[in-house]
């Protein structure tokens, strides 16, 4: 079909002309040379030149980089995950401004969102007005929006492109026997790559509905077959990323530890949850739901009707969890990983939203069902149902939206290409949390990153080549301090004069938490020093690809099985 033959369709009108316009509101703000300010802004930048320093020294997969507190390292990739950070940092290496890299980032993450509850309520549905309502309501919902312009929180925008996936793949499981095993895999391998606390809060919510219907799906061997498969071929496929991070865990303590905030300080009036002032749901999450009260469960919809019901339950409690009305003084220390309660709200925009798609496809019906057309009589010129309930729905969402927008601005800043040149911008890392509780004093870190010192209190001459440093070793030193912050992995190695070859052991006693690499009877020689990853890294890597590879290619077979079937 031509490009002409597609846009002469009345529904293809409607949907392309509906994303246009979600997409003028949501992306508005990031039409500017200069990059618009979040909370952790900063931070996630840095995050970006660091992965763009890494691909240009030929290490795009560095758990540790280098870029932080003056080149001292961070292990920010270890336990953030960077997945969707490489499309700015690719951008960046290609001589693009840090502010447009940004911004054509966060585009992309608002697109992906908007696609992904669309494609997903209308293969749920078969209702491309029930798609539309959902995708508009996700993209444009105060806290995704929240999230993007006044947070910056990087890894929580991305979430909202894999919780719709989630929800589709828990539905599959239920109501269609796991057919499509793909989407649970998709969903939650996604989203343990962009956001821990998200991927931890959607397990709960997976188990709890698992826990509801647990008689269903026990009574199907297939289906809990193919439930078990996924769950193993989701864990193989992150485990690059989750493995090496346990294994640093078992190593070393961390900031994280010891929580830098209480959740009870940051819980949110019961009363403000629907409010408009940052943090909240908004109103309109509560509006879209209002014509629920009136629908029955009847006919073909039963199974959707009942499905929304569970997410606006679900939705609710998540809500409820935000509220000071939780006594968060004592649950809090269980739950001090979530750090500010209002971060389920995350999982409220997103099932609310999956509810309303759903209840309005019931509304509305199938595609076929549906009237498309505008009806002109004698009297009067009428829209269609649908067409009446999509304006309704996207003119409340895009007021919210633009409201949200207008009073939200957190202004701009032009960040210059070498920003992050100057060491005291690249100690911008928030609380901190990936630092091991060696480091007694973060502040002196960036100052301390040009520094080398033997155990004798002399300073070393040594110089950095991409994430290694080298330096000439005296006989005499039994340690040296080295200006890398020590995690698990770090090696060294002493090319002697005699030309042999010598592996040194390194532990994080240095002062300071840094690197102290053992000397002593070692000789003279070239000494360098780098992080060069842990078996267990590596196993895992290889695991990963492995299962990646397989994958693809029953992906693959799979395609074309179906391509002859349907021949």
């Amino acid at each position: 079909m031509s490009m002409k033959e597609y846009y002469k369709d009345r529904k293809n009108q409607i949907t392309t002309l509906v994303f246009l316009i979600t997409m003028l509101i949501a992306c508005a703000p990031l039409v500017s040379r200069y990059c618009i300010n979040g909370h952790d802004l900063e931070y996630h930048l840095l995050r970006i030149e660091s992965l763009k320093e890494g691909i240009r020294i030929g290490r795009p997969f560095l758990r540790v980089n280098t870029l932080f507190f003056g080149n001292a390292g961070y292990a920010s990739s270890m336990f953030y995950p960077d997945i969707l950070l490489y499309i700015p940092a690719f951008l960046r290496l290609l001589g693009l401004s840090i502010n447009f890299s940004y911004h054509i980032y966060v585009a992309v993450c608002i697109i992906l969102c908007y696609l992904t509850a669309y494609l997903c309520i209308k293969k749920m549905t078969g209702s491309s007005y029930g798609a539309m309502i959902a995708a508009v309501t996700i993209t444009l919902s105060q806290y995704h929006l929240d999230d993007i312009y006044i947070r910056s929180a990087a890894g929580e925008y991305q979430a909202f492109i894999f919780i719709p996936i989630i929800v589709y793949g828990i539905y599959n499981v239920i109501y269609e026997k796991m057919d499509k095993p793909r989407l649970f895999v998709l969903g939650y391998a996604g989203l343990l790559l962009s956001h821990t606390s998200t991927f931890v809060m959607c397990s709960v919510f997976g188990m709890a509905v698992f826990i509801i219907y647990f008689r269903r799906i026990l009574s199907d061997r297939k289906v809990l077959k193919r439930l078990f498969v996924s769950v193993l071929v989701t864990l193989l496929l992150t485990c690059f990323y989750w493995l090496p991070m346990l294994e640093q865990f078992m190593d070393s303590t961390f900031y994280v530890s010891t929580p830098w905030m209480q959740p009870e300080d940051e819980a949110v009036n019961f009363l403000n949850i629907f409010g408009s002032q940052f943090p909240a749901l908004g109103y309109c999450s509560l509006l879209i739901l209002i014509p629920r009260i009136f629908m029955k469960k009847t006919g073909n919809d039963k199974n959707l009707i009942s499905y929304a019901d569970l997410l606006i339950f679900a939705g609710a409690l998540f809500a409820m969890l935000s509220c000071d009305l939780l006594p968060w003084s004592v649950i809090g220390r269980y739950l001090s990983f979530i750090q500010f309660p209002w971060r389920f709200f995350i999982m409220s925009s997103v099932l609310f939203a999956m509810a309303a798609g759903l209840m309005f496809s019931a509304i509305i019906g199938k595609d076929e069902e549906a009237e498309w057309e505008f009806k002109e009589t004698a009297s009067s010129f009428m829209m269609t149902k649908g067409s009446l309930i999509l304006i309704f729905v996207l003119v409340i969402n895009g007021i919210s939206g633009i409201n949200t927008l207008s009073r939200g601005s957190q202004g701009y800043y032009d960040y210059s290409d070498d920003y992050y040149s100057y060491k005291p911008y690249t100690a911008n890392v928030i609380a901190g949390e990936w630092l091991p509780d060696r480091v007694k004093d973060k502040e002196s870190l960036v100052e301390e990153s040009e520094v080398m010192i033997s155990d004798q209190g002399e300073k070393i001459d040594h110089v950095r080549v991409g994430n290694t440093i080298e330096a000439d070793i005296r006989s005499d030193f039994e340690y040296a301090d080295v200006p890398f912050i020590y995690y698990l992995g770090y090696k060294a190695d002493l090319l002697r004069d005699d030309g042999s070859r010598k592996e040194l052991r390194v532990t994080g006693e240095g002062h300071n938490g840094m690197c102290r690499v053992y000397l002593k009877d070692m000789g003279t020689g070239r000494l360098k020093v780098y992080y060069g990853g842990t078996y267990l890294s590596a196993l895992s890597s290889c695991i990963s690809l492995l299962a990646f590879i397989t994958v693809i290619f029953i992906g693959l077979r799979h395609g074309k099985k179906a391509v002859k079937e349907k021949k």
